[in-house]
């Protein structure tokens, strides 16, 4: 949450005696870490449900997270109790209805009206579509559906207004695919979890020890009639395992290094794809860029069409670094031409020299040094590849690589000797 306040997310369940757990959780990007579990800041069990014990909660939060100030905007469920206590908590964020909590809350209300079964699979389906893409089209379709597929008298509990408030789904709909999926997955599974701890009967301070080790070892997994779970199943039919899930997307992505680059070129990816791989990856998403580190310094990389990175590898190759494949692996996409430099594509070289060039820099990268390799041959090569990258180039290309061979020949040679380029 320190890292992340920006959105916050606050859960309500209820539980035997008339008690209520509250769980605030990070509603923003979150490492991928412990089945969801990384996303929760604080857990609150009220000693009831009036304005100003609700109030004293939410100081207590705020005592704890002094990051709360930066807190632009809460995520609550339909008839979350007191919601002037919340607001009046937190003066500078706006209050939100939760889409995580609209769309659990429609697919329940969906199964209690017991459909027909392929009407009924028709408007789950379209749900699951709008949960991982919330573009306007999708939620007028979802919206279209239950207006045709739901009887006139049904229509009023379902709150289908809903679907078509921008204000609702601006922030959502910002998310791929992949993003919207694991967000679903970590709410579903944190709250699902603590709910079933919550509701055992326990004594209180039984039940707080049982959150406290739930949260230390979770042990939960997802309802099958759950939303997200159908929306796994969709997206992975056969039923295979995460890891397997996981293989064939890093597999997919080296296909498509080796269908679109060069040799030389895909090489050099897959060196750095292979740092990915061995690695852990943690992921921000900002308005912006997005923000990568790979067990290293922080790079951002440019959310548009993603062919650009702070990295070095990515500003003198202009190829796709570490941080950008681990973009790529984690939202389950595979490379497109339109991320890579025309220069490295197949079949797309500008330059007559260009093929032959590659294939010499290929020798190169497979080469081992030894001292039988005849030396001229290696100058006028090096020679021959460094002309060509100065002056088959754009001005701004021409400067960018200039100033990297005087950077490179002044820390070899120089500084005292300046050489002369």
């Amino acid at each position: 949450f320190a890292r992340f306040p920006r959105a916050l997310l606050v859960h309500r369940a209820g539980g035997p005696a008339g008690r209520a757990l509250y769980v605030f959780l990070v509603a923003g990007p979150a490492p991928a870490l412990r089945g969801g579990m990384a996303r929760v800041v604080h857990l609150a069990v009220p000693r009831d449900e009036s304005a100003g014990s609700l109030s004293r909660m939410y100081g207590a939060f705020r005592a704890f997270n002094p990051a709360w100030a930066e807190t632009r905007l809460l995520l609550v469920g339909p008839g979350l109790p007191q919601p002037p206590a919340l607001a009046q908590a937190f003066p500078a964020a706006e209050v939100h209805l939760s889409v995580f909590h609209l769309c659990k809350r429609l697919q329940q209300q969906i199964q209690r009206l017991a459909l027909e079964g392929r009407a009924e699979r028709l408007i789950l389906a379209a749900l699951s579509d709008t949960m991982c893409a919330a573009t306007e089209s999708n939620r007028r379709k979802m919206h279209a559906l239950l207006g045709d597929l739901v009887t006139p008298d049904l229509l009023p509990q379902l709150h289908i207004h809903w679907l078509l408030d921008d204000e609702i789904w601006a922030v959502h709909r910002e998310r791929t695919w992949g993003d919207s999926s694991n967000y679903f997955r970590d709410l579903e599974v944190v709250t699902q979890g603590l709910s079933q701890v919550f509701s055992t009967g326990l004594s209180l301070e039984s039940c707080i020890t049982s959150l406290a080790q739930h949260y230390q070892n979770p042990q939960s997994s997802l309802d099958p009639s759950s939303p997200v779970a159908k929306l796994e199943a969709m997206e992975n039919p056969e039923g295979d395992s995460k890891e397997e899930i996981n293989r064939r997307t890093e597999e997919l992505i080296k296909q498509s290094l080796r269908d679109i680059c060069t040799e030389p070129a895909a090489r050099l990816c897959l060196s750095e794809f292979a740092v990915v791989q061995k690695s852990v990856q943690l992921i921000g998403a900002g308005e912006d860029a997005l923000s990568i580190q790979v067990l290293e310094d922080a790079h951002r990389v440019d959310p548009k069409g993603l062919s650009s990175c702070t990295c070095h590898f990515n500003q003198v190759f202009q190829l796709p670094c570490r941080h950008i494949l681990a973009v790529l692996n984690s939202d389950r996409k595979t490379l497109q031409p339109e991320m890579l430099s025309r220069q490295w594509q197949k079949g797309r070289d500008a330059h007559q020299a260009g093929r032959d060039s590659a294939d010499g820099f290929l020798e190169v990268l497979k080469s081992s040094w030894n001292k039988s390799l005849d030396k001229s041959l290696v100058v006028s090569f090096l020679t021959a590849e460094i002309s060509r990258l100065l002056t088959h180039c754009s001005r701004e290309e021409f400067e960018c690589r200039y100033r990297t061979l005087r950077e490179l020949a002044d820390s070899w040679i120089g500084p005292y000797v300046e050489v002369k380029l």
